[in-house]
């Protein structure tokens, strides 16, 4: 059975194949030999240089330490709370 794939490779195979023209082939040859250098945009600069600044401040950077009145921090139990407010009570005239 044949395919439509088939059918395109047999209609490929029956053409035949034409030289270039010399002067294109030339022209090619020296354009294709040309040396090109494109100089990155400065977009680029710019986002890299912020990349190491973001990076250089992230190494030299101290981290962060929790505070030690959070560690600290002394924790009420009810009655405490309770027996507090009742010395408030005793203190106010």
């Amino acid at each position: 059975m044949k395919t439509p794939h088939d059918d395109l490779e047999h209609d490929l195979q029956q053409l035949q194949m034409r030289e270039l023209p010399a002067h294109w082939k030339a022209e090619i040859l020296t354009q294709a030999k040309k040396r090109r250098f494109n100089p990155p945009r400065p977009l680029a600069f710019v986002l890299a240089s912020a990349w190491l600044v973001i990076i250089t401040l992230h190494l030299f950077t101290p981290a962060a330490e929790k505070s030690p009145q959070a560690q600290n921090a002394p924790v009420f139990a009810a009655n405490s709370l309770f027996a507090l407010n009742q010395h408030l009570d005793l203190l106010q005239p």
